[in-house]
């Protein structure tokens, strides 16, 4: 093994720095103008060897970081695991929270002792280290999880920088409000809470979706879910793919796919997983019609949502300017108040499954997730586009 990445979640990025040329403190340290590159260099008689430390950051490098937490994300989530409380604890929570990424390279292969020197650095910056293996190893050397599904520990504990959780948010009145009567509400409802969980944005600052673009979205989650649905009911892609370019056309909805609806709409043999998770989407075109004013309450997401109702909202409009013209957006203020409820709910939903219990209060873990993708759409929480949409508790 020549290499292998350091990831951080740390406010202060010269602490990584710093702990590397601690650590590598009797070798020749030279880091670059930048700060980008830390590079040690150890000589010796007749040999000389290097190692390179690169930095990425998310603040300097967003869209390759988010790619790359991504790619982490999807890579540990498929893997079967009995640990399953380690594997949500790095899934869910440490890998989401990570802002720095530190490629390791060097000349000869890594003996024991650069090992040691690597993970004296990953325990003064609290970081996990990534094997070419597959294997994620924590602060201290130990397994976190690999491709396997083996872990060393009954429980990992998360290493967050305090100053980076939910640092685009700004307290404010309206917010800490709104949480107080969540919170009230949640445990007149017997759903754990918990006080220190974050505001959301406040009514000063929030920005909601136009009603265009709520429109539109609302169409293609509905469309896109009827066509999943058909394909999981009969199994006739063509037949299916017929009957939903007619509705397509009728509603001038052909610019209103994300990419990857795009391509399960073009995909000749969609596989089974891909087909399941827009047939989810009813959900979050549910929240979106009760955005709209078409669906007076958003009930308790306790259960699945009404199919029938829900298509029929659309079908009955016939084209796209009737369901425009009769569509009147909800209050900034009554969409917050979802958001933040629905961010609680999530909250109880994934600490019920890190630590194998049954999700309280009869809450339907699967349905919350899907309003919870959708209200954070709706307050463009992070300002992310539908597809890359977070849901973070």
């Amino acid at each position: 093994m020549k290499h292998c990445t350091l990831y951080v979640s740390i406010q202060q990025h010269q602490k990584v720095i710093d702990a590397i040329m601690e650590a590598f403190r009797d070798k020749t340290v030279e880091v670059s103008a930048d700060g980008r590159t830390v590079t040690v260099t150890d000589k010796k008689w007749f040999s000389k060897s290097t190692v390179t430390f690169t930095l990425m950051r998310e603040d300097s490098d967003s869209e390759a970081f988010l790619q790359m937490k991504q790619g982490m994300y999807g890579f540990f989530a498929q893997i079967e695991t009995s640990h399953e409380k380690v594997k949500q604890k790095l899934l869910l929570l440490q890998i989401t929270a990570l802002n720095v990424a530190v490629g390791i390279a060097a000349s000869k292969e890594i003996d024991e002792e650069l090992f040691r020197r690597i993970i004296t650095v990953a325990g003064e910056v609290l970081g996990i280290v990534f094997l070419p293996s597959g294997d994620m190893l924590d602060k201290q050397g130990s397994l976190i999880l690999n491709t396997s599904g083996e872990s060393e520990l009954d429980d990992f504990m998360l290493n967050v920088s305090v100053d980076l959780i939910d640092r685009h948010v700004r307290p404010s009145q309206s917010g800490e409000e709104r949480k107080a009567r969540s919170i009230k509400l949640l445990q007149a409802q017997g759903i754990p809470t918990i006080a220190h969980l974050p505001v959301i944005v406040g009514d000063e600052e929030a920005v909601i979706r136009t009603k265009e673009e709520i429109v539109q979205r609302a169409i293609a989650l509905c469309l896109i879910a009827v066509y999943a649905g058909g394909i999981a009911e009969n199994g006739n892609v063509q037949e299916e793919r017929e009957f939903i370019e007619e509705i397509i056309e009728q509603y001038g909805a052909a610019n209103f796919f994300t990419e990857k609806e795009k391509m399960l709409l073009a995909d000749p043999q969609p596989n089974q997983t891909d087909t399941i998770q827009m047939v989810w989407m009813y959900e979050c075109y549910w929240v979106l019609l009760w955005a709209l004013g078409y669906k007076e309450e958003l009930d308790f997401p306790g259960q699945i949502c009404d199919v029938g109702m829900a298509v029929d909202a659309l079908r009955s409009a016939g084209d796209y300017d009737t369901f425009y013209q009769n569509a009147v957006v909800r209050s900034k203020a009554e969409i917050l108040d979802q958001a933040d409820l629905i961010y609680r709910y999530d909250w109880a939903c994934v600490n019920a499954r890190i630590n194998g219990r049954t999700v309280e209060g009869g809450l339907n873990d699967e349905v919350v997730l899907e309003r919870h993708r959708a209200l954070n759409w709706l307050v463009n929480y992070m300002e992310d586009e539908w597809d890359d949409v977070r849901t973070d508790t």
